[in-house]
């Protein structure tokens, strides 16, 4: 038996779309075939049936309805799938249905709101990898948003590595070099980056690349995006736009104009810094709730939460954009009445910019209309809150709200102010925007009436009084008498159905009716289709202006937001000061712990400098807050950079190209990295990239091998960042022995966090002070921490004996005689114990001296 017509063209279908799972729609259902519905029957969970299709086995087969595909669609793509949209294009009848793939659904290109999370970008990237040459372009098909950035150098795939996080693409497709050379990578290997898929490799030749991206922003060059002398860049930017053209099959109008990443205005953050600062999720269990972002975020719209993360996890180099945002931060910090009105202002305003994207996509809804309208007649009520602020970034916002009070107008007199969820019934365009479209409807209305009128005529001309006139989509209208009443049928009545105790009747009049009122609202549908398209068409010639009026929207709101914070938290604006200048913060605070935290929180200094203040060794206790106060630091200098008030009385921050941490212990088993090896590939990270102008916040230093080891490679690390790299440096260690640099390494300082010592138990002052501590309170804190008293009490008593013996060592003592020699030390402990210090004169503390001197050389 032959194939019949229509599996042959899903089997053609499928020979196209080998990577993907084809969605095939028959009638009200979207079918899956052979493998795909083997597939997609376990992973979402469906009936797997079969189907008689001209072959000795029945076809593997499973369905969905096609009204509830959304949210197949997004199981299947959470999991790591494509999906193909097969759509019947013409209505079912004698002749084969045409069918044709209408949109490929992949990670990074979901385009419906409600599968993605409204505060992040849905990024899709593109990698690009030639010889030393590489290159990593990104966009938001919900957005609009494009950006390029070039890496060249022997740190250039590191340097991608680190963007690669702080973008967070949903889905990375590459030239066939760059998913070689990844596809083992440990960040992809556990799911910190999705695997590499390799796109066609002609699509990353730049001859084509270069005609891709002509052609999409319909230029002659491409110098006016920078783009003149980076080869790199077009090849991956290129193969990004014939991706999402292949995928979409739509023209591509949001995606209008492509940024060029300069890394040169930013801060780089590199993994270990966005995820030791817990810039966007913690370290405990990768929430959003206790990280840096979560503090900051008191946004109003879904298009400031987006822009605040790119805010935070890309700080600004340049000291005249940093104050360009400062002066708009201050600006609303001042005026109590002018951010209340805002925050009221902008909570009502919707997601202008993803609903600008289904303008571009072709996916936009009447009731995406309505809510693009009540936000865009709130626009004149912000341009007036914002007259007379002293801010050119507030000035410069205001200009980018554009004026669409024409297309306010069209929306309100076109679009039911509370339209039908979907569009297939219609009844979503006003009445008395259209005359013949009112007209069609009033034909439609005046049916019923008519109805009735013949029913009620019928019944009174036949004596049937269970007459009855009803409609079905299949019979159409019919006129309903009961058996029992089937003698008085009148001649003219033409029987249409047989039931089991009824007779349906139709006659001339209700079929001339029928037509009329059928095509009325067929040609009213219709109708109301036409005028839908003609307005998405004048919202599509409006893309690039709602584009800047959403990203205008957006900075406000971020303004907005970081003042509010600034105003709920006290906090102060930073001096942005030269790279070669100190780092000088006066009662800083750790801006998260001091929010969640239920004791009053313990502000502290500090003092970074190029000369003699380069380097801060950190000692004290577990616990006692040293790892809160490097963050501290770290955060600080971030939020200034970001252009954020910070937590502090005062602050002088320099501008910082970097910032690292080595913080913590982890293993990294699945790649055959101990803590230790971790650690020190870190260690080697920071050493190989970091300069004068980084801030370095370094965090036990040595803990993961044998104590003299290391201590060595600590004492050797602190030689060569302060000899070396003379970068501002907070470095927290138990290595007591570290505090002797002072004085004869330059740039190091000692500091210490202070603690009350209580007849064997400790209070943590939370204080930070110059000088070192040679105690670490380890017993201490395990008692603190609920370790069994027993187990502590025993501790202590191996402690002694542990420093006895140290002791012993010291004064080079035979070990034999051991016991015996710490007697002799005990008891010259005794004798120090027991001067009198204040009342001893210059002979007598002479004659002790050599008196002890006596002893321990015995």
């Amino acid at each position: 038996m032959a194939l019949s017509p229509m599996m042959q063209h899903y089997l053609q279908t499928k020979e196209k779309l080998k990577d993907c799972i084809v969605f095939y729609r028959l009638g009200d259902f979207y079918e899956m075939f052979f493998d795909d519905a083997i597939k997609a029957s376990s992973l979402l969970d469906l009936t797997l049936t079969g189907r008689d299709c001209g072959l000795e086995e029945r076809a593997p087969m499973c369905g969905i309805p096609f009204h509830a595909a959304d949210a197949y669609i997004a199981k299947l793509v959470s999991l790591g799938e494509k999906v193909a949209i097969c759509e019947q294009l013409t209505p079912a009848g004698k002749e084969l249905v045409k069918r044709d793939v209408v949109k490929i659904v992949t990670a990074g290109t979901v385009t419906n709101n409600e599968l993605i999370d409204e505060k992040c970008n849905n990024f899709l990237g593109s990698i690009f990898i030639d010889d030393k040459k590489v290159a990593f372009a990104w966009a938001d098909i919900t957005t609009g948003e494009f950006s390029v950035r070039s890496f060249i150098g022997d740190k250039s795939i590191s340097e991608l590595l680190d963007t690669l996080v702080r973008i967070n693409p949903a889905e990375i497709i590459s030239n066939d070099k760059a998913s070689e050379l990844f596809k083992d990578a440990p960040l992809v290997v556990h799911g910190v980056l999705p695997k590499f898929c390799a796109f066609t490799e002609s699509e990353y030749n730049f001859n084509n690349a270069e005609n891709t991206l002509k052609k999409q922003f319909n230029v002659l060059n491409l110098n006016v995006f920078g783009l003149e002398n980076s080869d790199e860049c077009v090849c991956a930017a290129g193969a990004l736009v014939s991706y999402l053209k292949e995928t979409q099959k739509h023209t591509l109008c949001n995606i209008n104009k492509i940024k060029f990443e300069n890394p040169d205005n930013l801060m780089m953050l590199d993994v270990n810094a966005i995820r030791n600062l817990e810039l966007v999720k913690t370290l405990r269990d990768g929430k959003r709730f206790g990280s840096l972002l979560w503090l900051l975020d008191k946004t109003k719209t879904s298009m400031g939460a987006r822009k605040l993360q790119n805010y935070v996890l890309s700080p600004l180099g340049d000291a005249e954009k940093i104050n360009y945002r400062l002066d708009g931060v201050e600006s609303l910090y001042k005026n109590t009445l002018i951010r209340q009105g805002l925050s009221n202002m902008l909570s009502a305003v919707k997601d202008i910019g993803r609903i600008t994207g289904k303008v571009s996509n072709g996916n936009l809804q009447p009731k995406d209309c309505v809510a693009l309208r009540k936000s865009l007649e709130i626009l004149p009520n912000i341009k007036f809150q914002l007259l007379g602020i002293e801010s050119q970034f507030i000035n410069d916002i205001s200009d980018r709200l554009n004026d669409f009070s024409s297309v306010v107008d069209l929306l309100n007199r076109a679009i039911e102010d509370e339209p039908p969820a979907t569009m297939k019934d219609g009844g979503y365009i006003k009445d008395g925007y259209n005359s013949e479209l009112d007209e069609l409807r009033s034909l439609g209305k005046n049916s019923k009436t008519c109805i009735a009128e013949i029913e009620n005529r019928e019944r009174e001309k036949t004596g049937i009084r269970t007459l009855r006139i009803g409609y079905n989509r299949v019979f159409g209208y019919f006129i309903e008498v009961t058996n029992s009443f089937k003698d008085k049928v009148p001649f003219e009545y033409q029987r249409r159905q047989t039931l089991a105790n009824a007779e349906r009747y139709v006659t001339d009049e209700l079929k001339e009716l029928e037509t009329k009122i059928l095509s009325s609202d067929e040609r009213a549908l219709l109708l109301e289709t036409s005028i839908f398209n003609d307005i998405k068409d004048i919202l599509r010639s409006l893309i690039v202006e709602l584009q800047t009026t959403a990203d205008a929207i957006a900075d406000l709101d971020v303004l907005l937001s970081l003042s509010i914070v600034a105003r709920d938290n006290n906090y102060v604006r930073p001096k942005i000061v030269d790279e070669n200048s100190k780092l000088n913060i006066v009662d800083g605070r750790h801006p998260v712990v001091e929010t969640l935290s239920k004791q009053r929180f313990i502000p502290n200094d500090c003092l970074l400098d190029n000369d003699e203040n380069r380097m801060m060794i950190l000692t004290g206790p577990n616990m006692a807050g040293k790892s809160t106060y490097m963050r501290q630091v770290a955060l600080i200098t971030l939020m200034a950079h970001i252009g954020s008030f910070v937590p502090a009385k005062s602050a002088e921050i320099p501008l910082t190209d970097k910032i690292f941490t080595r913080i913590g212990a982890s293993d990294n088993l699945i790649s055959d990295q101990s803590t230790f090896m971790v650690e020190m590939s870190e260690m080697a990270t920071i050493l190989n990239n970091a300069t004068d102008k980084s801030l370095l916040i370094l965090d036990e230093i040595g803990r993961g091998t044998s104590t003299f080891d290391g201590l060595s490679i600590a004492w050797a690390v602190v030689e060569h960042i302060t000899k070396n790299i003379k970068a501002k440096t907070m470095f927290a260690t138990h290595y007591h022995e570290l505090t002797e640099l002072e004085g004869t390494l330059g740039g190091v300082k000692n500091y210490k966090v202070t603690v009350k010592d209580l007849q064997g138990s400790i209070v943590f002052l939370r204080k930070i002070m110059r000088g070192g501590t040679n105690r670490s309170f380890g017993i201490e804190v395990a008692c603190l921490a609920g370790v069994e008293k027993s187990v502590t009490d025993n501790a202590k008593k191996i402690l002694k004996k542990l420093e006895k013996s140290d002791i012993a060592r010291h004064v080079d003592i035979d070990d034999k005689n051991v016991d015996n020699k710490v007697i002799e030390i005990s008891e010259c402990e005794r004798i120090i114990k027991d001067i009198d210090v204040n009342n001893l004169s210059p002979m007598q503390a002479f004659n002790i001296l050599l008196d002890l001197n006596e002893k321990l050389k015995g």
